[in-house]
């Protein structure tokens, strides 16, 4: 028989502003409980007070349900610095409607800040698709305004799916700039060839002409034989356990450049969105790199736009949520740690601090111009890197391609 509830300790914070009760299932443990209220495990040290009386002692009990403590009459939290640990807490929100009520397609939170004052606000704002649709054009216009000459060509990677969508639209907005719009994507995985139907959709609606370059192509861009093995499976024979989304990646940027340089334009674009900018970003400090450049990078003869670098997935689903959904439909699994890691940091951030994130991306742009990253044609693999390729992981790739380097 488990302990009643009379016979559950008390749970409490205790920080330098005071003290906050925690309210507890008897058969919670106290490490959900901190999840549940949004308190890191990290920041407290834990002290139970005997029910038989006595001085506070250290307890490593987070795995320890409530209704097993029957000897602690009281378990004391304390917080491990002198900061308020409930005060960006989400749980007094004000819901801010949408101008168009009714036709909401997502929301976001946003926090507003007042140092002076030692208050955050947390709004819930509802969002229309025209609402975010403005949002992302309003960014997309002044990150290529910033970046690019106007009457210039840009060849831009598409997908098929939300971003992609948000991205064109984004560009087709920026009627005032001169704008020539090249689309085109790549084909050789089932999820990227699931998107090209809906890709044309899009260009067609944009009254732009895709360019779709077929599997054989893209393995021409790595000096692969042109045979029947699928692209997926030369990639897991070398690289098991990875995820394909790293060679994806490089195989985008050679398509587009090399388009670039047919259409004798140095502009390249594709659609990562604020999310992917801060897994990158994430990945590299966190590994000794230098942020790469944001939101534009030179590489090679190439300069690589992110026109969606501070635009959040949520708003960029808001704008065309039809096409979103078919493109979460089409995924296909990751299984790579670090990729699940970065993304699942950055999420937490986000949904914790709401406009921490945006506030991080800034940060990294400004450092990644400070001392900007710069890459080298490596004339083995054929294409640009930022450092040396080391030998073993040099064989792999080369093995991967069938012993043949890139031409690009």
């Amino acid at each position: 028989m488990g302990s009643s509830p009379l016979n559950t300790p008390t749970v409490s914070i205790v920080t330098a502003h005071g003290r906050q009760p925690l309210i507890g299932e008897p058969d919670e443990c106290l490490l959900d409980l901190l999840t549940r209220y949004g308190v890191p495990w990290s920041a407290v040290s834990i002290y139970a007070i005997p029910r038989a009386g006595g001085s506070p002692t250290l307890a490593p009990c987070l795995d320890r349900r409530l209704n097993e403590l029957r000897d602690v009459a009281e378990v004391l939290l304390y917080f491990n610095r002198n900061v308020n640990p409930f005060i960006f807490s989400l749980a007094d929100f004000q819901t801010v409607a949408s101008a168009d009520t009714g036709h909401e397609a997502t929301e976001y939170l946003y926090q507003r800040l007042e140092n002076e004052h030692s208050s955050a606000e947390v709004f819930l704002k509802k969002l229309s698709p025209q609402e975010c649709k403005t949002i992302v054009a309003e960014r997309v216009a002044e990150m290529v305004r910033d970046a690019i000459p106007p009457e210039s060509k840009l060849v831009v990677g598409v997908s098929g799916g939300g971003d992609s969508n948000a991205l064109l639209y984004g560009l087709s907005e920026l009627r005032d700039h001169g704008l020539s719009i090249h689309p085109m994507i790549i084909t050789g995985i089932p999820d990227w060839d699931a998107g090209v139907p809906r890709a044309r959709t899009l260009c067609e609606t944009y009254e732009l002409d895709l360019n779709v370059i077929e599997e054989d192509q893209v393995k021409s861009l790595l000096g692969m034989p042109v045979d029947s093995i699928p692209l997926v499976d030369r990639f897991e024979r070398e690289f098991k356990g990875d995820d394909f989304e790293f060679l994806g990646t490089l195989l985008i940027r050679l398509a587009l450049s090399k388009q670039a340089r047919e259409l004798d334009t140095p502009f390249i674009c594709t659609g990562l969105n604020l999310e992917d900018i801060l897994c990158e970003g994430l990945f590299r400090i966190s590994t000794g790199l230098k942020p790469a450049p944001i939101p534009s990078r030179a590489i090679g003869e190439c300069t690589l736009l992110l026109p969606l670098w501070l635009c959040p997935k949520r708003i960029i689903d808001g704008c065309f949520p039809r096409f979103s959904l078919e493109n979460y439909d089409a995924r296909y699994p990751c299984f790579s740690l670090g990729r699940n890691l970065y993304y699942s940091v950055v999420y937490a951030l986000q949904s914790q601090y709401p406009g921490f994130t945006e506030q991080l991306a800034q940060g990294l742009a400004t450092l990644s111009h400070q001392d900007p990253v710069t890459y080298a044609m490596d004339e083995q693999l054929g294409f640009h890197v930022e450092r040396f390729v080391p030998f073993p992981l040099r064989r792999r790739f080369e093995r991967m391609v069938g012993g043949m380097v890139a031409s690009t």
